[in-house]
């Protein structure tokens, strides 16, 4: 259905898109993973055929082999006319752009607003929608012009959990229905969603196969490095008056994205705290979070400068409390010395981080 071969794109001499290629079959679900700036936005544009690759081309054939006209996009930050109603902005290029009368065109409406649960907030102003209301009428809008392929640019990363349980109720009917292609830092999403994943980097399709075999057996450094990332909390403090607040706040989030109990952000939030009330923060500390894939085992990896010191010693610790606390959260604790660094590894008891 979507055939992009070789295409390039730049801006102001920047090289964006570089020879890149993909292939998307009809109702296929496929997400475009990668980092900030890499060019997924770019390449969905052009796909759409809001951007002009500079070589290469784009083609889109439907089933009975004629070139497909109209493609669907949702864009990052809705894009809804803030002075028009919710059924105004579903109906206005229905009557400007396929000529419809205004009876005609908010029955489609109408019928595209029940898809997405929101015909009862057709009259409101999108100021009054919740953004994963305003999501959904965005999806609506596009769906009103009947495409074939849908694209969506990010269409959760302004949700709370909340809006994007929303979204995502929606998307995966669709996925049902039609050819839909999102670019998507939510990985959870994309691996529930996705036929086919595609990793762009600097430009580039790096890799490209199923969920199951980029999230979980990625054959590329550049993939595996990503997934690794993506999959981990990474947290620097520069000293002790950081913002601990925010740090907890992230751990929570963090925590929530992979299902755990209801507690286990706070055991895991406890056990950072602890920990930090061992070591020294004037130095710099990196902290990584992360959860072993085949288990809930949750680890905690603090790297900091090497002072000759091992924190994790009963003997010598700076707070009794803390070491005793910490030690009872933890079935692992070990601390490194190499290259100057000090390299502390913990991972949280399972149990707790079970408990509901």
């Amino acid at each position: 259905m979507i055939e992009v071969s070789h295409i390039s794109k730049s801006f102001n001499g920047k090289s964006i898109l570089s020879d890149v290629s993909l292939n998307i079959a009809e109702k296929e679900m496929t997400c475009i993973i990668g980092p900030i700036g890499c060019g997924k936005s770019t390449l969905l544009r052009c796909i759409a055929g809001l951007e002009k690759p500079e070589s290469g081309q784009i083609n889109l054939i439907a089933q009975d082999g004629n070139r497909l006209n109209h493609v669907g996009m949702v864009f990052q930050r809705f894009n809804l006319f803030p002075h028009l109603t919710v059924l105004h902005n579903l109906t206005l290029a229905l009557i400007h752009v396929k000529k419809m009368s205004k009876s005609e065109a908010e029955d489609v409406a109408l019928k595209q607003l029940d898809a997405v649960g929101l015909r009862q907030k057709a009259n409101v102003l999108p100021s009054q929608l919740s953004t994963g209301q305003q999501q959904r009428v965005a999806i609506a809008r596009s769906l009103v012009m009947n495409p074939k392929i849908l694209l969506l640019d990010e269409p959760l990363s302004a949700l709370d959990p909340i809006a994007a349980s929303e979204v995502m109720d929606v998307l995966r009917k669709l996925k049902k229905e039609m050819t839909l292609v999102m670019v998507s830092h939510d990985m959870n999403a994309v691996e529930e969603l996705a036929d086919k994943v595609y990793f762009l980097c600097d430009g580039h399709i790096v890799e490209y196969g199923t969920a199951q075999e980029i999230f979980h057996n990625p054959q590329k450094t550049q993939t595996r490095q990503f997934i690794e990332h993506l999959k981990s909390l990474i947290y620097t403090i520069d000293s002790p008056q950081f913002d601990r607040p925010e740090l907890n706040a992230r751990i929570e989030h963090y925590c929530n994205r992979f299902g755990l109990g209801g507690q286990a952000h706070r055991f895991l939030q406890l056990a950072v705290e602890e920990l930090l009330n061992l070591i020294p923060l004037d130095g710099g500390v990196d902290l990584k979070l992360s959860k072993c894939d085949n288990e809930v085992r949750m680890r905690i990896d603090a790297t900091l400068p090497d002072n000759g010191v091992d924190y994790l010693n009963e003997d010598v610790a700076v707070d009794v409390i803390s070491f005793s606390l910490l030690n009872g959260l933890c079935d692992l604790m070990t601390e490194t010395s190499e290259g100057g660094l000090h390299k502390i590894h913990l991972e949280l008891d399972q149990e707790r981080l079970l408990l509901k």
